[in-house]
């Protein structure tokens, strides 16, 4: 076991690795602020030839951002973290209690419904929080991650379904206005806190109201592909 490492392979299978990272070197993300980073990324190819390669399925499985609208620059911290994997500087998860005491990011890049989901919830379970998102909410053989994370939505047609199935949300709108009633508009958004320090984003685990964020940045542009 290297003590003291920034990340570690959480796991790996034939199609994927996944790292989690920020143990010594807390991520930079003002609006998460420093949580562990969980990355999804696909084993045999760096994320940007995976994207070329029309491969992101493998760990985005039918996310309608994959295609080249993703918010995530693949180029940075992505590529960053595959090429270190290959070089081999994370060590093997020695236990999941390195992640005790932790607030972890289920998907800073990749969709949370591939971490395997018994490893998944023991890593929850002695996290002191956590936020995680996934598209794959339609898909019933991921029913029991909705404890965990939120259904990502983009209309008011995506929340109601996802509500129907049991999930909480979170929804990215081009205009706030049409928050619903059933929503809270992201503390970030509107009391500056980080995701460190809110984790409302926890599944049915949180008895909270969904969630609302405006869109900003390019990811405007991303957000009218699917509406």
């Amino acid at each position: 076991m290297a003590a003291g490492a920034n990340g570690y392979i959480v796991h790996e299978d034939r199609s994927r690795v996944i790292v989690a990272t920020g143990f010594t070197r807390p991520s930079q993300n003002a609006k998460t602020g420093p949580m562990i980073q969980v990355w999804i990324l696909v084993k045999k190819e760096s994320p940007l030839d995976a994207r070329s390669n029309g491969h992101t399925g493998i760990i985005c499985g039918d996310c309608p951002l994959q295609n080249g609208t993703c918010y995530v620059d693949l180029g940075k911290a992505p590529q960053g973290i595959w090429k270190a994997y290959k070089r081999g500087s994370y060590p093997k998860l020695p236990s999941v209690d390195v992640f005790s005491g932790k607030t972890v990011r289920f998907g800073a890049y990749g969709d949370p419904v591939f971490i395997p989901f018994q490893l998944l919830k023991s890593i929850a379970t002695v996290s002191r929080g956590f936020t995680g998102y996934t598209h794959q909410w339609r898909n019933p053989l991921f029913t029991a991650y909705r404890q965990f994370v939120m259904a990502s939505v983009e209309t008011q047609d995506g929340l109601a379904q996802a509500h129907t199935a049991g999930w909480r949300t979170f929804r990215v709108t081009a205009d706030l206005t049409d928050r619903t009633s059933t929503e809270l508009v992201c503390p970030n958004t509107t009391r500056g806190i980080s995701c460190l320090d809110c984790r409302l984003c926890g599944g049915t685990s949180r008895k909270a109201k969904n969630i609302v964020i405006e869109v900003h940045g390019i990811g405007k542009k991303h957000l009218q592909t699917i509406n």
